[in-house]
């Protein structure tokens, strides 16, 4: 003989859907914690600026031909606006130093905090400044 489905059974299924629904999008919406890493955990993205923008995690920068997304978050931006950095990098040859940290939030690491940005031997910007 089968068996049916009770109403309580019901509730109990779709309380338990909402509840890992709930967490998923809790995990994916929390972000990357800000964290300075030592240099030799860092790598080096050397390309030409395409675009400065403001955005979601701080000031980002969109280089030339990389799909990846780097960021200056804003506890770190030391006053620096998207407008300077906008005028200084965009067209142009730059050296970013990004944190190279894997984080299960991110496993393709395709969001980098910027640890430094340099533009012909020239800092423009450390995180550490």
């Amino acid at each position: 003989m089968p068996t049916t489905m009770t109403k309580r059974n019901s509730t109990k299924g779709v309380a338990g859907l909402l509840l890992a629904g709930v967490l998923i999008v809790v995990l994916l919406l929390s972000g990357i914690p800000g964290r300075s890493v030592s240099r030799n955990k860092c790598a080096n993205r050397s390309a030409i600026v395409e675009t400065v923008n403001e955005a979601s995690p701080g000031i980002v920068v969109h280089l030339r031909n990389d799909p990846k997304i780097y960021f200056i978050a804003p506890k770190n931006n030391h006053g620096l606006t998207v407008n300077a950095l906008r005028q200084k990098l965009a067209g142009k040859e730059t050296q970013l130093l990004i944190a190279h940290a894997w984080s299960p939030l991110d496993p393709f690491s395709s969001l980098n905090e910027i640890e430094e940005i340099r533009q012909e031997g020239q800092l423009l910007y450390s995180m550490k400044q």
